[in-house]
């Protein structure tokens, strides 16, 4: 082989290199994505009549509203695998699993609102985000938080991040102390699917339960 035909193979295999790569980045979805959602949603306005809080809000909860009704989630604690995507030219991917294809908790509505307790010293945008979870074969439900190709970085992956307006409650007299209760609410309604309030208990510098080692997951599902 001649020396311009073996650059023309080298240049050919990087090429196609790049191509596996970067189609490896973005999560293999399932058929519960968000795919019919507009990528850009306007704000809600957050209607705070319908938020009637009964107790105290406790830090390790997220209390729902789903189509008047009240509840409190508890969360739970993922597994964490790291794997090699396409043979490694698409660099490593790290996955939160959550045991089982179905969350235990079904809404009745489809565009629910949360509030939820965020660490005074803590930007409520940077202590959670609700995820859109593909539904795998294993029986697990997972969704990507951090990978990448020559560099690695951490967060969902924007193809699962639900978009949601987030306002500070008029009322704080339910909040724990060291917390400012936020409620959120979901710009557009949700499709069928499974997803998870994911609290950065982690990330965020706090005392109590914020201060855990890992994050927390609160889910919940959408039917038909």
């Amino acid at each position: 082989m001649n020396g311009m035909s073996l650059k023309f193979l080298q240049n050919s295999l990087l090429s196609l290199a790049l191509v596996v790569g970067l189609s490896a980045c973005n999560q293999n979805r399932a058929n519960t994505t968000l795919d019919s959602t507009p990528a850009a949603q306007a704000p809600v306005k957050i209607n705070f009549s319908a938020i009637k809080l009964r107790n105290t809000v406790n830090p390790e909860e997220v209390i729902l509203i789903d189509n008047g009704q009240q509840k409190s989630m508890q969360y739970l604690t993922p597994q964490l695998r790291t794997a090699v995507r396409a043979l490694g030219f698409g660099g490593v991917g790290q996955y939160a699993v959550l045991r089982g294809v179905r969350a235990t908790l079904r809404l009745t509505g489809k565009q629910p609102m949360f509030v939820i307790a965020v660490p005074s010293n803590a930007q409520p945008e940077s202590y959670f985000t609700l995820a859109n979870f593909a539904v795998r074969d294993n029986g697990t439900r997972e969704v990507i938080v951090g990978g990448g190709y020559m560099s690695y970085s951490t967060g969902v992956n924007k193809d699962r991040v639900v978009p949601t307006s987030v306002e500070k409650m008029p009322d704080q007299s339910k909040a724990p102390k060291g917390s400012i209760l936020y409620a959120v609410a979901v710009n557009a309604p949700l499709n069928e699917g499974e997803y998870a309030m994911i609290f950065y208990n982690s990330q965020v510098r706090a005392i109590g339960f914020a201060a855990g080692a890992m994050d927390s997951y609160f889910d919940f599902g959408v039917d038909k």
